[in-house]
């Protein structure tokens, strides 16, 4: 009958006579959880409208000039954080394979609320005191809420053992994220971004790829090594797009394989 219970064991389940009071069921409650602050966080002006995000292309003077700001108000109040930035800024400020980006991307489990509430405090203040306009997104915790809270800390450790510091002040340090990370990454957004895919994804791509081979004593990395990646960060690829497409690319660039 598709109830998955018999007649007679349906008809073993009476109610309770009258009178008699049924035990209560007993229910764990566990502790409360807090949510996680995002940056930036949502603003309304004095007559509470919420203002609307904007978003700039920001140069390479500029953002070291906002992290410098950002920094100072950090350290003026005794808070010295760490932070994991992924994409445009790496390029513009650690590789220098861009000129500017349009915003600092990053995360870290490492950071409670406190320092979370801290650093949006900072970035804001550091929109105020810019001499260049700067997005109400300069500083973003955007790509975070993407990832799982076992695979944040995953990446978080991974890129304080790789250690390549973007940026470093008194109050604030820069940390690249992982580059198997960045690159994977960029490869999904290439195969599934649609129009949100950028002229300078695949050159970021074949940067990151360098990375990696270079810290791998140059040698090539295998395309089931790559898939793995994706499989791990749930990032789409395909066979053909990283041995055709990416690594015709690396070659030309370098003159070696990048990926067999």
């Amino acid at each position: 009958m598709g109830c998955g219970m018999s007649r007679e064991e349906n008809e073993g389940q009476r109610p309770p006579r009258r009178g008699r009071r049924q035990q209560p069921t007993n229910i764990t409650i566990g502790p409360p959880t807090e949510v996680t602050i995002h940056i930036p966080r949502n603003r309304a002006d004095a007559q509470g409208v919420p203002i609307p995000q904007t978003t700039r292309e920001v140069d390479r003077p500029t953002l070291e000039n906002a992290l410098n700001t950002t920094a100072q108000y950090l350290s003026q109040r005794g808070a010295q954080l760490t932070v994991i930035a992924v994409g445009g800024a790496v390029n513009t400020i650690f590789l220098r394979t861009r000129n500017s980006t349009h915003d600092v991307d990053i995360f870290g489990s490492n950071l409670d609320n406190r320092a979370r509430v801290l650093l949006d405090e900072a970035m804001q203040y550091a929109i105020r005191h810019s001499p260049s306009p700067l997005g109400t997104d300069w500083l973003n915790t955007e790509n975070q809420m993407w990832l799982s809270p076992t695979l944040h800390r995953e990446l978080t450790d991974e890129a304080m053992r790789q250690n390549d510091v973007v940026w470093s002040r008194p109050g604030l340090r820069v940390l690249a994220a992982p580059w198997e990370y960045a690159f994977s990454g960029k490869i999904s957004r290439l195969l599934t971004g649609g129009n949100q895919v950028r002229a300078y994804d695949l050159n970021d791509a074949i940067h990151y790829l360098h990375q990696i081979v270079t810290r791998h004593g140059g040698r090539p990395v295998p395309v089931a090594t790559v898939e793995g990646w994706a499989r791990r960060f749930h990032h789409t690829t395909t066979r053909n797009f990283l041995l055709n497409r990416v690594n015709a690319e690396y070659r030309r660039r370098y003159g070696s394989d990048g990926i067999v």
